[in-house]
């Protein structure tokens, strides 16, 4: 995906999905460790605004490293400002080496298998900010069932596509986010109401955010709009195609032309994301459930 994002002299204007993530950021970032760098222009961003003092740009593969390092260069940091790892997700960093820790655009499945590879790195961080592109009811479910409060969530839309960026802080981290982790009724983020236990959320929390659901942000309510509207639309072909109502139509694993995945996968630690769910997959409950959650949203 290419991102709309600019570079003036001295400061870089970010796309509109990047700045969203840098906001979620904050500030007074120590160390800020951006997994999956691409061309850098997140952390660059940050650190040219005084907002990071370091960032470490890791990717999985060489040639997007050597582009951060160049954009870098000539934004004019130096190699100690912006250091660039060779990594696939969390493995060259070490727990406590960054405060913030970014993985964003790529899918829920994937990043599910990195949080869960990387998870004592994950769990040292104050603040983990994430953007999945798909499957983010996996990641929500992997994140609540590891002990992770959701602090924040936001969404933004670019070139007619939604995205949810969310910032979650590990329940033995919460006080040490550079900020205080209140009810965003107050003007902060959420923490679970009392006697609610944090690591258990209902559909509609999962599929759309139980921070997005309290604030009533518009954008949300566009998304459960078309959510609701293409998983109708998918419920109506599985059915022609089995015969029967709510049919069980076999999974093929890949996407749907209209963006909503086909096939769930179970990513909990100890079951290998990407294997078929033990229990057995239908997709027609599967978008029973986003449906349902959908109209719970709207219904709001």
């Amino acid at each position: 995906m290419t991102d709309k994002t600019t570079k003036t002299p001295g400061r870089v204007k970010l796309s509109c999905r990047l700045k969203t993530v840098a906001d979620m950021c904050g500030s007074g970032i120590r160390t800020l460790a951006d997994v999956g760098c691409d061309h850098g222009w997140l952390g660059i961003s940050l650190a040219l605004e005084g907002r990071a003092d370091k960032v470490l740009g890791m990717d999985l593969r060489e040639g997007p490293l050597s582009h951060a390092r160049s954009n870098a260069a000539q934004s004019g940091l130096s190699c100690e400002r912006f250091e660039t790892r060779l990594s696939d997700g969390l493995d060259a960093l070490k727990p406590g080496e960054a405060d913030v820790i970014v993985i964003a655009g790529i899918g829920g499945v994937l990043m599910c298998r990195l949080i869960t590879r990387g998870l004592e790195v994950a769990k040292k961080a104050t603040r983990l900010v994430l953007s999945p592109q798909s499957h983010i009811e996996s990641v929500r479910e992997l994140l609540t069932a590891e002990g992770f409060l959701t602090m924040d969530e936001r969404m933004c839309r670019e070139s007619g596509k939604y995205y949810t960026v969310m910032c979650v802080v590990h329940s033995s981290n919460v006080g040490k986010s550079g900020g205080s982790v209140t009810d965003p009724d107050e003007g902060g983020s959420l923490l679970p109401e009392t006697g609610k236990n944090a690591y258990e959320l209902s559909d509609e929390e999962l599929f759309f955010g139980p921070v997005l659901i309290k604030k009533g942000d518009p954008l949300l309510f566009e998304y459960a709009r078309e959510m609701r509207d293409k998983a109708k639309k998918r419920l109506l072909e599985i059915n022609m195609k089995s015969g029967r109502p709510g049919g069980g139509a076999s999974a093929s694993g890949e996407d749907d032309s209209a963006g909503i995945p086909t096939r769930v996968l179970d990513a909990r630690p100890g079951i290998e994301p990407g294997a078929a769910h033990e229990e057995g997959y239908d997709p027609a409950e599967y978008f029973e459930r986003i449906l349902a959650s959908a109209g719970r949203v709207l219904n709001r």
